[in-house]
């Protein structure tokens, strides 16, 4: 299992500015599709960050290359002012379970990179489904002293709870798997010509 190296962290840093860019596109699609499309917004990311996942799970391939890019989505949303302490901690530990299912591995099978997305993915996810479906008054409280309404945080919270919190978890997932997979078959050619150079 090899540690990142300096050159490894810039990479990740600069493949992070783009997912951002892809995750804020995403982010305004999502809003289209109500409270149960907030939920889950970081599947729509990652239909087109699964590309990004795929290109730095062959151009990086180190442990700790999921955790630096969460880390940095993370404190970039802070910086906006919309970090949120439960959403930090379920990201990181998605984050982790992803370095360990692809990045301990040179170039790990498509469908651990898939998997590794998912659970990225999900982690971001449970930082509002975990909160609404366990601490629902202080999710709703703390997202209203920052501006929210009562009625959009109502609302959010009932497409994140109950039977809708696990449809929206599989979504997250199963969005995020095939964002990979789309992002493998882009860049497939791009590195086997790499392969025979």
């Amino acid at each position: 299992m090899k540690k990142l190296k300096t050159k490894d962290i810039v990479t990740v840093a600069l493949l992070s500015a783009l997912y951002m860019i892809l995750y804020m596109v995403m982010g305004s699609v999502a809003s289209f599709f109500g409270p149960f499309g907030h939920a889950i917004s970081p599947g729509f990311c990652a239909i087109l960050a699964g590309t990004v996942f795929f290109f730095m799970s062959r151009k990086v391939g180190r442990f700790g290359q999921f955790m630096v890019m969460q880390a940095i989505v993370m404190i970039i949303f802070a910086i906006m002012g919309v970090g949120y302490l439960p959403w930090i901690i379920t990201s990181m530990l998605g984050a982790l379970g992803a370095d360990l299912v692809a990045s301990r591995e040179k170039e790990p099978a498509v469908w651990k990179v898939a998997v590794a997305s998912g659970l990225f993915h999900v982690g971001q996810a449970f930082g509002s489904i975990i909160p609404a479906c366990f601490f629902l008054d202080s999710y709703i409280n703390d997202w209203v002293a920052r501006g929210a309404s009562v009625e959009e945080m109502e609302s959010r919270a009932s497409a994140m709870t109950g039977v809708m919190g696990i449809l929206a978890t599989v979504a997250v997932f199963a969005i995020s798997a095939i964002g990979v997979y789309i992002g493998y078959f882009i860049l497939r050619k791009h590195f086997e010509k790499k392969k025979t150079l």
